[in-house]
């Protein structure tokens, strides 16, 4: 039997062990985190300068190269977005990292607004005439910001301490009918389970204390429903696992990464610019209801 394991106020059954931390399935949050949690200095150590020169050192050269497919994929998100909201309008973009969203939602019409920590990405992303605000979102943030149609956050929740409390801030500067846009990894999924449990792979996710919290499509809308919003869509990306199923394993071989990645650029980038996105939807809708794909994507709608 699983131990089970208390730290302050989390509790939970033991789902994994690795460099000092536990990953439970936390009772009371609903979602699995590592124990114990990281305080809020070591947060702001890493990603205030630490993150992308040292942890991504390649990651504006990586997107640069690809910058065909990020433009591609992030007008497709935007649209679904406009579609949603019925109208474009003011966006939030949460831990915007470089810009590429945030760039391509100005060039789409909309009024956008990134917040970032890190030194390098806000430099960058300033340098390409974007407004970017160099800070952590906080309290402090939130009430000097403004108000937003859309909030936008991108392999954010994972990173955080209190992803609920951050949620919650999200909904505080959201207008009425605004809505909430989340992409976090699709960790703990059945792919990933077959490579650990029948292949003898090691659960690669696990980055402590990089990524904190990892979530699936029921413990995300769970959060969300909790906090006042209610989840309208659901989206997923191209599950990568499928690559380590098919011998390309870039776990054991990095290289293979980009080698797999440009694949999965080339498939999507084919349907999108030949007008196939309604075959890409639903090859994901596919893929999506079966529990599969790299990150698990929700739009959900602020309650009044």
């Amino acid at each position: 039997m699983s131990d089970r394991k208390c730290w302050v106020d989390h509790s939970g059954i033991v789902l994994d062990s690795v460099d000092g931390f536990d990953v439970i399935h936390c009772e009371s949050c609903g979602f699995k985190h590592i124990i114990p949690i990281p305080d809020e200095e070591e947060m702001t150590r890493i990603y205030t300068r630490q993150f992308h020169a040292e942890y991504k050192p390649l990651m504006i050269q990586h997107q640069l190269e690809d910058q065909q497919w990020y433009d591609a994929t992030n007008k497709a998100r935007l649209e679904a977005i406009e579609k949603q909201l019925k109208r474009k309008g003011t966006l939030l973009d949460v831990g915007s990292g470089t810009g590429f969203f945030l760039n391509e939602a100005v060039k789409q019409g909309w009024e956008a607004k990134g917040v970032e920590p890190s030194d390098m990405a806000v430099e960058y992303s300033r340098s390409k005439g974007l407004d970017v605000e160099h800070a952590f979102f906080d309290q402090e943030c939130a009430e000097s910001i403004g108000k937003f149609d859309v909030v936008h956050l991108w392999e954010v929740l994972e990173h955080l301490p209190d992803p609920a409390g951050m949620v919650n801030l999200c909904r505080q500067v959201l207008n009425p009918g605004g809505l909430i846009v989340i992409g976090v990894p699709n960790d703990y999924n059945k792919l990933q389970k077959i490579l650990v449990n029948d292949m003898g792979e090691k659960p690669w996710w696990l980055t402590p204390p990089h990524h904190i919290n990892f979530f699936d499509r029921t413990s995300l809308e769970r959060l969300l429903r909790r906090l006042d919003f209610e989840p309208l869509r659901h989206d997923i990306t191209f599950p990568m696992e499928l690559f380590l199923l098919m011998g390309k394993n870039y776990l054991q071989e990095p290289e293979l990464g980009r080698e797999c990645h440009a694949m999965r650029m080339e498939l999507e980038l084919n349907l999108l610019r030949t007008g196939n996105s309604a075959v890409l939807d639903k090859l994901y809708d596919s893929l999506a209801e079966a529990g599969f794909g790299r990150h698990t994507v929700i739009m959900a709608g602020k309650k009044d």
